[in-house]
């Protein structure tokens, strides 16, 4: 099957599209590219001896990779390489992924941090790069068909049934490495194969019509878009959303060290979480994609308090002498924080993808969605900060509280499909 972009989209050809970025995006650093992930935890704080704080600060840095993600998009929307603004790109970013687990496989010494945090950076640039590229495509398709919500459905339920066989095959891989049965360059040489399967399906699926010159249509949506009050507003939203000091590498290590949790049960818990959000993004696409977008949003962020909360029961004497019944909240806990994380997630990345010029739709989504990493990045690095100084309870409770300050942008959000054109009119 050929999958033909171009600006004649039609109804017809929504299937094929939905293969091309369900394919994509179960391969990614999101999918079955995070097989690695939890043993790279566990590599970093056993060999390479890294504190909670440091590995927080470890994973911020990486995080530079999807800050500057507007990069990617104005190389890919401007820049066509044989005339091909997409596939090109789709190809060189997996194979450039694919190399990079392979020197990451046969690195001499995992016990010095610095080679580590430069090639784990390079391969999320890659991934990065490659996320943009999908996403561009996916809006100038999509919003034609009036899809985007649909299609970013499609994308995240693939990323969660990876998810729930990375977390399985995940926790194991992690747990064997431990043990020694497995070695982590198995590990890394085998993630090198999937970044390939990627390229293969971009190659075979993907075929991109001769166009008139679409960079400059490109340069029109990207000089305009200063202008354009919708756009910073969203961008500020998305950064707020994130911006709650993170608790994730203290609570990993706590996690291990005092409740115990084995690295196959961490995996479980994973992939508990993976199920939640697969069933989240299918009711998204069937349901939740037509509600009011401002009082969704609303509800989403004391649904996001109280789930920050109930992290809370992790620290209750009675449930930690009591594993078995501890362990059984935390898999119902997580399966309820799967489906709401990817229905506010997906709501939040269809409200980016409606707000994108279609032609320069790389760049803005990736603008959009470089506002939501750099909250993340700031809070890892936020949380790295607090923690040694508050620990970890007061640390929770002050994430929980940061959450609140998107309460104040929600009524100025844009909310209608084409809300760039909208805002041009008003202004």
């Amino acid at each position: 099957m050929i999958l033909k972009v171009s600006n004649g989209v039609n109804k017809s050809e929504w299937f094929p599209l939905a293969v091309v970025f369900a394919s994509i995006y179960f391969f990614s650093m999101n999918g079955l590219g995070a097989l690695p992930a939890l043993a790279i935890n566990f590599l970093l704080k056993d060999q390479a001896g890294l504190t909670p704080e440091k590995m927080a600060y470890f994973q911020a840095v990486t995080l530079i990779a999807w800050v500057v993600k507007p990069l990617w998009g104005l190389v890919s929307d401007l820049f066509p390489i044989f005339g091909s603004r997409r596939k090109s790109y789709l190809i060189f970013t997996s194979l450039f992924a694919a190399a990079a687990w392979l020197v990451f496989a046969f690195l001499p010494d995992y016990s010095v941090a610095r080679p580590l945090l430069l090639l784990m950076t390079l391969i999320y640039m890659a991934y990065a790069f490659q996320d943009v590229v999908s996403d561009g495509l996916m809006v100038e398709t999509g919003q034609p068909l009036n899809m985007t919500g649909q299609f970013q459905s499609i994308q995240w339920a693939a990323v969660y049934t990876a998810m729930i066989i990375t977390s399985f095959a995940g926790g194991l891989i992690a747990e064997l490495a431990q043990k020694g049965v497995w070695t982590y360059r198995s590990i890394f040489a085998m993630t090198a194969v999937f970044p390939v399967l990627t390229a293969g399906i971009v190659f075979f699926l993907v075929r991109e019509p001769s166009q008139v010159h679409p960079e400059r249509a490109a340069q029109l949506g990207l000089r305009d878009v200063f202008h354009h009050r919708n756009i910073w507003v969203l961008a500020a939203f998305l950064f707020l959303w994130n911006f709650s000091p993170s608790f994730g590498a203290p609570f990993f290590y706590y996690s291990v060290d005092t409740l115990k949790f084995s690295a196959s049960f961490l995996g479980i818990l994973q992939a508990v979480a993976g199920a939640g959000a697969l069933l989240g993004s299918v009711l998204y696409g069937l349901v939740f994609a037509r509600f009011p977008v401002r009082k969704f949003l609303l509800a989403a962020v004391v649904i996001g308090v109280f789930s920050t909360l109930s992290y809370f029961m992790y620290f209750v004497p009675w449930l930690i002498a009591h594993t078995v019944v501890l362990k059984s909240l935390a898999l119902t806990m997580n399966v309820f924080l799967g489906i709401a994380s990817a229905v506010i997630f997906l709501t939040l990345l269809n409200l980016a993808a409606r707000t994108s010029p279609q032609y320069a739709g790389g760049t803005i989504f990736a603008l959009l969605m470089s506002f939501y990493n750099l909250g993340q990045m700031g809070s890892s690095v936020l949380g790295g900060f607090l923690f040694p100084r508050i620990g970890l309870e007061p640390l929770i409770l002050l994430s929980a509280a940061f959450s609140l300050l998107v309460l104040f942008l929600i009524p100025h959000l844009p909310v209608r499909t084409g809300a760039l054109a909208s805002s041009a009119e008003g202004s």
